[in-house]
């Protein structure tokens, strides 16, 4: 596999992933200004799938593209996290001035704060598996690892994390782990 430019196996994939992300996150803005609830209701729920699809799935999309254009595996994990971690940044920049410092640090281990990023490790070590089987099946050669130790480690790390993240609705590790922790330090 030929690597391409930087522009073409870093740039495009995060440009586009976070294009639609910004693009749809304005548009779900903008629609409440619409007063035809028809047409508000359509462009609400269009730009949401869309915020979903790139926020919380964007990695799967971004790291196929820059495998296929020859990007290594630490240059597919900045493609990979780069419109997470703007998201987690937007997102828990809404609460800088309402809490002190040190309650602010540890708010960015809120799951929808950490959540995001290990869901996109998750979403890229799944498209590695599937890259590197297409690889294999493309070029005849069994030599291709599906399985590679980086990736196979990110895909058990992200996995065990998500699957705390939601195990019992997300609720245990919100109220079990995340609170619990957050009275202990704090109060």
């Amino acid at each position: 596999m030929e690597k391409q430019s930087f522009s073409r196996r870093i740039l495009f994939p995060i440009v586009l992933v976070m294009g639609i992300m910004i693009i749809s996150i304005n548009a779900y803005d903008l629609s409440r200004s619409i007063e035809n609830q028809t047409i508000h209701q359509s462009i609400a729920h269009i730009s949401a799938v869309f915020m979903f699809l790139s926020i919380w799935l964007g990695a799967f999309f971004a790291n196929t593209i820059a495998f296929f254009r020859g990007a290594s595996f630490g240059e597919r994990v900045i493609v990979c996290l780069a419109t997470p971690v703007v998201w987690s940044a937007k997102v828990f920049s809404d609460f800088i001035g309402i809490y002190p410092l040190g309650e602010l640090i540890f708010f960015l281990f809120f799951p929808l704060i950490i959540g995001c990023p290990v869901v996109a490790l998750l979403c890229m070590s799944i498209s590695e598996l599937w890259c590197r089987k297409t690889m294999q099946r493309r070029r005849g050669d069994r030599s291709i690892r599906v399985f590679a130790l980086p990736n196979t480690l990110m895909l058990i790390i992200s996995f065990s994390l998500t699957f705390i993240f939601l195990w019992q609705g997300g609720l245990y590790y919100v109220y079990n782990v995340y609170m619990v922790a957050y009275r202990y330090i704090f109060h």
